[in-house]
């Protein structure tokens, strides 16, 4: 890094001094001290829709020929936003605007001396991605398969950007996977989900959940005639129910055995007498108790969290609008 020689304000030498406790340089004949502060730069992260990162090729030194985000010095007059937004546009031919601050941080570089690095997320709203000013090539890359960048910043900003979109990606990823298996009118669905951690924690606990959904049975004013049905088969059939719901909420068994099992089911009610509509509430608190228990299990502090609850609900509702259908199906043919 090149250093002042001479003072901006008469043009006498700069010779280095104690002052506050740090060397300083200062005039030999104006007294006037040239404080060195670090330089601003702007730097842009910018991600499409496949999680690539548009990268810029170095044109010259530092770094020349090495791939980074569009970064460059703030200019005086302008923001340190519309810097970034500046250097986005003459580096990579794009046009943003600002979503957020990602990371501020200090660099020391061998042609500038101390930097401090201010790094936006921005989101493309025009423009053409193309090589310009200080870049000989443009171009997006996967985020999880970068290549070398040409400043350790950069590096660090990559995985602090991961870090950030973690949950809106897995979350992203989860309702994709939840919407591609309702379309394919499936009870379990082609990929792992967020909810399934829940799913995981109702089998684990299924005697607690049964045994508020049995005290509810035998209290509850739409399930009078469930007072005489065996205790011991109630139970046994509703472990069945929750020891298979993670295997059937999860592929490992097909559908034909829901129904079976269903159709059974409300072939025997039938036989026990118990009215229809009855089978059709104790089902639908099963599900009510399901849920409150995955409700009281979790903790609610972050977006996540929140979404994993509506994705599970949206899975109890599905699968046991087809265990009613199947119960009904079997009351009426039994």
């Amino acid at each position: 890094m090149k250093t002042k020689i001479f003072c901006n304000f008469c043009g006498r030498e700069l010779i280095v001094d104690v002052l506050e406790g740090r060397e300083r340089l200062v005039c030999v004949h104006c007294k006037e001290i040239h404080y060195e502060n670090p330089l601003p730069v702007a730097a842009v992260v910018m991600v499409n829709h496949e999680r690539e990162i548009l990268l810029v090729k170095r044109a010259r030194d530092p770094s020349k020929n090495m791939w980074c985000f569009p970064i460059g010095f703030a200019e005086m007059g302008e923001s340190i936003e519309d810097a970034a937004l500046r250097e986005l546009k003459e580096e990579a031919g794009v046009e943003g605007k600002i979503v957020q601050l990602v990371d501020v941080c200090s660099e020391a570089n061998a042609f500038y001396g101390e930097l401090l690095v201010v790094t936006f997320e921005v989101e493309k709203v025009g423009g053409l991605e193309r090589a310009g000013d200080d870049a000989i090539d443009c171009r997006y890359f996967p985020i999880m398969n970068l290549p070398k960048l040409a400043f350790a910043s950069q590096e660090r900003v990559v995985q602090k950007f991961i870090e950030l979109k973690r949950d809106l990606w897995n979350m992203h990823d989860s309702f994709e996977t939840l919407v591609e298996g309702t379309f394919q009118n499936t009870i379990s669905y082609p990929g792992k989900l967020l909810s399934d951690e829940l799913v995981d924690a109702v089998q684990g606990n299924s005697g607690k959940i049964i045994d508020l959904w049995l005290s509810d049975i035998a209290t509850n004013p739409s399930t009078r005639t469930y007072g005489a049905v065996e205790k011991k088969e109630l139970y046994g059939r509703a472990m069945f129910i929750i020891g298979q719901f993670e295997a059937w909420l999860k592929g490992r068994k097909d559908e034909s055995e829901l129904k079976a099992f269903y159709n059974d089911l409300g072939s025997q009610r039938k036989m026990e007498g118990v009215p229809i509509e009855e089978v059709v509430s104790a089902i639908s608190l099963l599900k009510k108790h399901i849920w409150m228990f995955t409700y009281s299990f979790g903790v609610w502090e972050k977006a996540v969290d929140i979404y994993r609850m509506f994705e599970l609900g949206e899975r109890l509702v599905y699968f046991f609008d087809k265990a009613s259908y199947y119960t009904v199906m079997g009351y009426h043919q039994g």
